[in-house]
This record gives structure tokens, sequence and C-alpha cells, in this order.
């Protein structure tokens, strides 16, 4: 999915995966005003659904991620080590029996923004099933940010 508008480029793609994960410990990541942004743009779409909890680990795995889009520009699910969400998921020690998904965005100039992010994302059937999904009740949202460029990455769990 690619959208264009005055030479700013914004790019999404989404996953959704049923696994069991398994349990690690793992670091855990604070989110930066931007990921704070599309925490709270998420659960202003979930009204039918009530909010996702914010999880530490998920957001851990996010962050690994959206870094790893940035610096590499690798811009898919799979990380540039070939990691997938649910890999990533684990290794920072969230474990559930369930269902998993993950959404993407990169954006430049005035589209790199939370806003933007979740406007785009609502906008593509894909992104909107996973941020309306009930089941979803656990996520992690990060981004990178390079001066130009903002990677944005939401890890979703549920039961």
């Amino acid at each position: 999915m690619i959208a264009k508008a005055k030479f700013v480029r914004v790019f999404a793609i989404c996953t959704v995966v049923t696994t069991a994960l398994g349990t690690t410990a793992g670091p855990s990541a604070q989110a930066d005003d931007r990921a704070a942004g599309i925490y709270v743009g998420v659960n202003q779409q979930r009204q039918s659904c009530g909010a996702i909890g914010e999880d530490a680990r998920l957001t851990a795995a996010a962050q690994r991620h959206a870094d790893d889009m940035l610096r590499n520009r690798v811009f898919s699910h799979a990380g540039s080590d070939g990691s997938s969400p649910r890999a990533r998921m684990t290794e920072a020690g969230y474990g559930t029996a369930g269902s998993t998904g993950e959404i993407v965005f990169w954006a430049t100039g005035s589209a790199a923004t939370a806003d933007a992010a979740i406007a785009f994302w609502m906008q593509s059937p894909g992104h909107r099933a996973i941020i309306l999904n009930c089941a979803f009740t656990a996520g992690g949202f990060a981004t990178a940010w390079d001066g130009n460029m903002m990677t944005a990455v939401g890890d979703f769990a549920g039961p």
C-alpha cells in the first residue's frame, strides 16, 4: 500500500498470526511521544472493544523492529536478521497461546506523525481489522525517528 502526496512517502503493511508463543525474559522499552500518540489513537478507534492494555514486552518487541526498519531500511514484517513478529515478541518475553498481529508504517516529512500513521492504518482494511479486533487485549507501540523518516510498529496479542 503506497500513498504519495507532495513528495511525501507513506507506507504501511500489516499481518495477523494465530500461534502459540513461548516465554523468555527480555528487555522493556519506553514509548516516545509519537508512540504514545499511536497508543492513544489506537484506543480512540477501539471504542467498541475498550482500550487495549499496553504491555512493556510488546512495546520492547515493537521498538526493536521500529529501530531495525529505520536503521537498515528494511520495511516489512521480517527484520533485517530474518526475525518474525512472533519471534520478536517471544524474545521480548511475551508468551501466550493465541493470536498476534503487527502493523508497521513508515513515512517522511510532514507525514511522519502518529496521526498520519493512525489515519493511514484506518483507511486500510487489513490494518483496520487488526486495530479493531476485540480479541487483541494487549499491545505495544513504538516509533523510531532520524529527523526525516519515522517508522512505527504496533504489536498486538490476545488469548
